[in-house]
């Protein structure tokens, strides 16, 4: 990912000097919370032994500075006690350039972790005023799918976004479940909807998830067949079908899990599908691979490769006939 060229001209470099560091505040806008140990300890044995190498950014605030660019190496400096270390003095940026700024900077060399940056982008939304997802993508930098994970990130209740923050449950686990759980539910079927509502869903995935009864976000993918089979089996969606019945122990059973439900109900049907369209596209690989022969041997030999498959299915089919 490249820095907004918007960037570039907002960053007006004043000076560059040594400044004390005592006289250097972190940035409270800057959104990366999280410095490894490792990673810091890294940096800080490459500055003791060859010094700070690229300055750190800043701009004057009262009697002293603050960092726009360079929080590591200025946090390691204070830990092994340099009393003064190189900084790039530019022009005090408003609130909104503030914002772009630090996104741009920093993004750059590695991404924040996910709740930090939401949080950061929800000032930025706040400050600017901008919500379409392709206008902040412009400004930040981040793709429209991730602006819109983070906005989801900022749809949920503190509880989840701590768990996030934490490492607990990460931001994709809620993503997959607004789109294979949450919105196919609300979408199909409104009657089961209604009677859960989206906290308890939420409430339900989520427990399960801490509990280890989920453990693979990927698996939330298969709730979404059953809530379209469900919705299938009725002509009006208000009208109860059996497989309800496996959604609402789904989610009010704290140790049903996604596994049992879909193999008990929709497995089979699911991936005979699948194999249906495998094999209309092995059909349409052999007429292609007929039409790219060119000798009577070659289309012998696929002629050979597709008895033996048709021969093979076919005793298969009658024994489990």
């Amino acid at each position: 990912m490249s820095a907004s060229p918007e960037v570039g001209h907002e960053l007006h470099m004043k000076d560059l000097k040594n400044i004390e560091i005592e006289r250097i505040d972190r940035n409270p806008e800057n959104p990366r919370l999280v410095f490894t140990e490792e990673e810091m300890q890294r940096l800080a044995e490459s500055i003791s032994l060859e010094g700070i190498l690229v300055p750190v950014v800043v701009f004057e605030e009262g009697d002293g500075y603050v960092l726009i660019d360079g929080e590591r190496r200025w946090r390691c400096a204070l830990e092994l006690g340099i009393p003064r270390i190189p900084a790039i003095i530019v022009d005090p940026p408003d609130e909104r350039q503030k914002l772009v700024q630090m996104f741009n900077i920093h993004m750059v060399r590695q991404e924040w972790e996910d709740m930090p940056t939401a949080w950061a982008l929800q000032k930025l939304i706040a400050e600017t005023g901008v919500e379409a997802d392709q206008g902040l993508s412009d400004l930040t930098g981040l793709s429209v799918e991730r602006i819109r994970r983070l906005k989801h990130a900022l749809e949920l209740p503190e509880e989840y976004q701590t768990y996030i923050h934490n490492g607990d449950i990460p931001l994709n686990f809620f993503w997959e479940l607004k789109r294979a759980v949450i919105d196919p539910l609300a979408k199909r079927r409104p009657k089961l909807w209604s009677e859960f509502g989206e906290g308890e869903v939420l409430m339900a995935f989520v427990q399960k998830r801490l509990d280890e009864i989920t453990t693979d976000t990927v698996s939330l993918r298969d709730v979404r067949p059953i809530i379209n089979m469900a919705a299938d089996e009725v002509d009006d969606p208000m009208d109860d079908s059996p497989l309800d019945d496996t959604l609402r122990e789904l989610v009010r059973n704290p140790t049903a899990t996604i596994q049992d439900a879909y193999e008990d109900t929709v497995m089979v049907i699911v991936e005979a599908d699948k194999l249906q369209r495998r094999s209309d596209n092995m059909v349409k690989g052999f007429a292609r691979l007929f039409e790219k022969a060119r000798s009577k041997e070659e289309k012998h030999y696929i002629s050979s490769v597709g008895r033996k498959l048709a021969s093979d299915l076919s005793a298969l089919v009658d024994a489990a006939a």
